[in-house]
């Protein structure tokens, strides 16, 4: 069996074997590792953690290894096991429920597998929990409309997302849009997305070559040097400073 003397150093293994490409050994480490904590039934705080972040490896693997099928029970012991382990954080520790990744992120993953199985109303309605309990997740989103097509509904959620995403920021290279406190969604990856889909319901053609030329007039002045990098901390800093010398009342 797996690194069960020492558990967070085998989940940094199998983080390292996905980051690798290794997705078979990955597989068998993170179903081993989740088998032998699940079957202890008496398992400390730290071992629930760890169970639920291999749990989530586990969910993540086996979609990108197409075995969307297979990650649909183990989604539903996610959810099982991180309700335990926030129960158990109530009672004991309250102070670090914060500090857990949020439940949303396990229903942007549960609507992913559904709709990697093309089973698009149990995806619709995880997709719909995850924007619940994180509203303007433009990740999710995206995902949505990438993974079950052009449905009205989730092309008018998506568009929501961008218009409150904010402007679209240069962060290591890449292009992000990304609202406070949410993850990241690559814009060029959006950008190309919306200009596909610029024709398909006539109802939000509008809104959706709105956004298109939003996002190409954006990203072409942060290239051009025109605009800065990132305005959200432009912004900030702006906020920061003093608004009078006063050194000239010396």
């Amino acid at each position: 069996m797996f690194g069960m003397s020492n558990p967070a150093q085998t989940l940094l293994q199998i983080e390292r074997y996905i980051e690798d490409g290794r997705m078979e050994i990955s597989e068998v480490m993170a179903s081993e590792f989740t088998s032998m904590l699940l079957a202890n039934k008496k398992r400390a705080v730290d071992s629930q953690v760890m169970l639920v972040k291999g749990l989530r490896l586990f969910c993540d693997i086996l979609l990108l290894r197409d075995k969307a099928k297979e990650g649909i029970p183990i989604v539903k012991i996610l959810h099982k096991e991180r309700k335990k382990l926030i129960r158990i954080l109530k009672n004991n520790a309250p102070e670090l429920i914060s500090k857990l990744t949020p439940p949303a992120e396990d229903y942007r993953r549960e609507g992913n597998l559904h709709a990697a199985m093309g089973k698009n109303g149990p995806a619709k309605k995880a997709y719909a929990i995850c924007q619940k309990l994180a509203s303007n997740h433009i990740a999710a989103a995206y995902e949505a409309v990438v993974a079950m097509g052009p449905e009205k509904k989730s092309l008018q959620v998506l568009l929501n997302c961008c218009a409150a995403a904010g402007p679209v920021i240069k962060s290591n290279d890449v292009f992000i849009l990304q609202p406070e406190n949410r993850p990241l969604q690559d814009a060029k990856k959006l950008l190309a997305t919306l200009q596909a889909l610029s024709g398909v319901h006539t109802s939000q053609r509008s809104a959706v070559n709105s956004e298109v030329g939003r996002l190409e007039r954006e990203i072409t002045a942060i290239e051009k040097g025109e605009a800065v990098a990132n305005a959200k901390l432009q912004s900030a800093l702006d906020a920061l400073k003093p608004k009078h010398d006063y050194y000239e009342y010396g």
